[in-house]
């Protein structure tokens, strides 16, 4: 379900304007607008982030909320990259630039294969950072939150190079929400199919649960960050979550919603940090 071809050309595009091709210096790192090969097609755009020097550094990779871009967290890339971290951050299938958007799903299959994607575009971010020569292939990381955090699931029981994940609000069982998610999206998906239709949706979206790989991720150890007062994810799902991972794991709550707060960022930067070198 998510083989490709790991020897295929990264074919890395910058997206930069000619007087920034190099990348533009922000407090003291470079950042890059680039975009990369998608093993299923298109390219998967992304902001690439790293300090001066030759290394060899930590990689992070990156991955926004649902409502986010891959500029969600530029700012925390930087933070990293100041720290001795190349960073990656990339957009979701369905975030990309109008010149590389990918056509809206409209049955179960294509919902299917957009996710299997997503998730092949991760494993492809991290050939992209192993490959780099300032790069230490065995110490990367990885941040997802919301979104992130439920396809973050995923890649942790198929993908043997990560270190350590940050997962922030995921779902275990993102498959449901078709079934009973209160979002707008889901409640309309709902109105327009039958029975019939909703059955498929849940049955085939079933496949890429972070709950049946989430159980896998070891020897990778995890950090599960929750909100109280989470408008989408109930306690009651993110204990959930937590439960379904292997071990090492740990679990922090903070009293706040479903953006978190500079606490939370605070302590994954310095948790990946301790666990990165």
């Amino acid at each position: 379900m998510f083989e490709y071809d790991v020897q295929a050309p990264f074919d890395l595009e910058d997206l930069s304007p000619p007087q920034a091709k190099n990348g533009v210096t922000v407090r003291g790192v470079t950042v890059r607008d680039v975009a990369y090969a998608s093993p299923r097609g298109g390219k998967v755009t992304a902001y690439l982030v790293a300090p001066a020097g030759k290394g060899p550094f930590a990689g992070v990779l990156f991955l926004h909320p649902g409502q986010g871009d891959r500029s969600t967290f530029l700012d925390e890339a930087i933070a990293f990259a100041q720290l001795g971290t190349v960073a990656l951050s990339i957009d979701g299938t369905g975030t990309r630039p109008p010149r590389f958007s990918l056509p809206r799903p409209r049955t179960s299959a294509g919902h299917h294969a957009r996710w299997t994607q997503a998730i092949v575009d991760l494993q492809r971010g991290l050939d992209l950072l192993a490959f780099r020569p300032d790069v230490d292939a065995r110490r990367l990381g990885y941040v997802g939150h919301s979104y992130g955090a439920t396809l973050g699931g995923v890649l942790a029981g198929i993908e043997t190079r990560v270190k350590a994940y940050v997962l922030m609000a995921g779902l275990v069982a993102h498959s449901e929400w078709w079934r009973s998610g209160d979002h707008e999206y889901y409640r309309r998906f709902r109105e327009q199919v039958t029975q019939e239709q909703l059955d498929e949706m849940v049955e085939t979206m079933a496949t890429v649960d972070a709950i049946h790989y989430i159980g896998r991720a070891a020897p990778a150890e995890l950090l599960f960050q929750f909100a109280h007062r989470d408008q989408f994810i109930s306690e009651l799902e993110a204990l959930r979550y937590w439960k379904a991972a292997s071990e090492p794991k740990e679990i922090r709550w903070y009293d706040t919603d479903h953006s978190f707060d500079e606490q939370a960022r605070r302590d994954r930067i310095a948790w990946l940090g301790e666990r990165l070198g």
